[in-house]
């Protein structure tokens, strides 16, 4: 499946922003218990030089399913192995996004409508504010799988007006999935224990302290 070349002085420029978002580390199954809520539906990449073609469904989770099994044998992810799959595109509307060509190097995906994006997910801990940031890069970073994220407002491309985005099925679909597949992560620092936002899939309870930044950070998750 392809998309339409255009360029941007006739599609526009989109902006969207007051942003829904849920960090979640699950494994290769539950990531694929999502996928098949969603069907029917396409992945495109967001980021690189590509054909322009979406994403291989089961590829995409032979990827992504190879990092949680790295983690468990103590290997992060590379930026390198990130960049293959991630950030992607979630739509069942093909003219959400479209193609800008690069001339003798290929195709760059852009978005016109709202779409909901995935990204990979890293986040840090304060000592100072005894706070969990997600989002956060840098050294101290700890890999923590995907951010799944929708706007609730958004520019149009072309008239510039400001709309209210509509609670699409798919991003409905991802809400329930989180519900029903993951937890807020309750994690230990020294003998404090943390509730945070960030979710962890119910299945990677049982390994997760084998989590290498976890274990060079000195952080833990509350086992339930």
């Amino acid at each position: 499946m392809t998309l339409r070349i255009s360029n941007a002085s006739k599609e526009g420029i989109y902006q969207g922003s007051k942003w829904l978002k849920f960090q979640v580390l699950c494994d290769e199954q539950e990531l694929r218990a999502l996928f098949q809520a969603l069907h029917p539906f396409f992945l495109f990449p967001l980021t690189g030089m590509g054909s322009g073609k979406a994403f291989a469904e089961e590829d995409f989770l032979q990827e992504y399913g190879s990092w949680i099994a790295g983690l468990r044998e103590g290997r992060v992810p590379t930026d390198g192995q990130l960049r293959r799959i991630l950030a992607a595109a979630i739509t069942d509307d093909l003219e959400s996004l479209w193609l800008q060509e690069i001339e003798g190097k290929g195709f760059i995906t852009k978005i016109g409508k709202p779409v909901v994006q995935m990204q990979a997910h890293f986040f840090s801990y304060s000592d100072v504010d005894e706070v969990l940031r997600p989002m956060s890069m840098g050294l101290e970073s700890v890999f923590w799988g995907v951010q799944f994220s929708y706007p609730q407002i958004y520019q149009d491309a072309k008239t510039m007006e400001l709309r209210n985005v509509e609670r699409g099925r798919l991003f409905e679909q991802v809400r329930l999935w989180v519900r029903e597949f993951t937890r807020a992560t309750p994690f230990i620092v020294g003998k404090k224990k943390i509730n945070a936002p960030i979710r962890l899939g119910k299945a990677c309870f049982s390994w997760i302290q084998l989590h290498p930044q976890l274990i060079q950070r000195s952080l833990g998750v509350y086992a339930l």
